[in-house]
């Protein structure tokens, strides 16, 4: 995945879920599709024109990132996050940032 991909994931993540919990939860329900939505089409537009992967390649990596940002809690500190971080390369990144 691409860093780009891997932020999307998480900002989307953050914004959508911290935002719910404005509406008590209420709004759960069209969050969840909202996210898996967005999550899925902003992930392959990228995979497939940034990181040239190939159709199947990147709906596979678009339905994994719509799942995660659909899910409903933020995944931000968890393990789904860490494995965002890593298979994107934002781990790799930050590091690299705090090397300068």
């Amino acid at each position: 995945m691409l860093p780009a991909t891997g932020l999307w994931i998480l900002v989307l993540d953050w914004l959508l879920f911290s935002s719910n919990m404005l509406s008590a939860w209420l709004a759960t329900p069209a969050v969840v599709v909202l996210g898996f939505a967005l999550g899925s089409v902003g992930t392959f537009l990228a995979q497939r024109k940034a990181a040239n992967d190939g159709p199947a390649s990147a709906a596979l990596k678009a339905l994994l990132a719509g799942i995660v940002v659909g899910i409903p809690w933020p995944v931000g500190g968890t393990i789904v996050g860490g494995w965002v971080l890593l298979t994107s390369g934002l781990a790799d990144a930050r590091k690299e940032i705090m090397n300068r």
